[in-house]
């Protein structure tokens, strides 16, 4: 007899996978998983936080070029040629009424949707004609929200 046989009957080899080396594979791809995933989530989060920096920094520069224009700031995003879109879809941006005057502006992005939920830190962003970079959240005026 030769190591296949078994008693005069043929076994068979097998091929594949058991269901414990499955079970192995399966709850390693779970845990790498589970830490990939928030970490892509926290780089996302950021990188909309960027747009919105990016959205104020511009429409700073433009209350900038109509102050020279027009001896006052302006207060709508129509005067600037900005819309509250700018920000692209996870913040909305604004021009803060109650601190806007011919002399001052305060120029604000708020976090909608997704990024609303996924961002307690930094759920609003704020820049005033002095350069002062604010924000709400867990905690008011994080420097993180600004990259700081």
């Amino acid at each position: 007899m030769n190591r296949w046989t078994n008693k005069g009957s043929l076994m068979r080899r097998q091929h594949g996978f058991s269901m414990i080396e499955m079970m192995i594979v399966l709850v390693i791809m779970a845990i790498l998983a589970s830490i990939a995933i928030p970490s892509y989530r926290k780089y996302g989060v950021r990188s909309h936080r960027v747009d919105a920096q990016r959205a104020l920094t511009d429409l700073a520069a433009r209350q900038e070029r109509f102050l020279y224009s027009n001896n006052a700031y302006a207060s709508d995003l129509a005067s600037l040629g900005g819309s509250s879109s700018q920000a692209g879809a996870y913040y909305s941006v604004g021009i803060d009424p109650a601190n806007t005057s011919s002399t001052t502006f305060k120029l604000v992005a708020t976090a909608t949707g997704t990024q609303k939920r996924d961002d307690d830190a930094c759920q609003t962003l704020s820049l005033d004609q002095a350069g002062r970079q604010g924000s709400t959240g867990t905690a008011a005026n994080d420097p993180a929200c600004w990259g700081r």
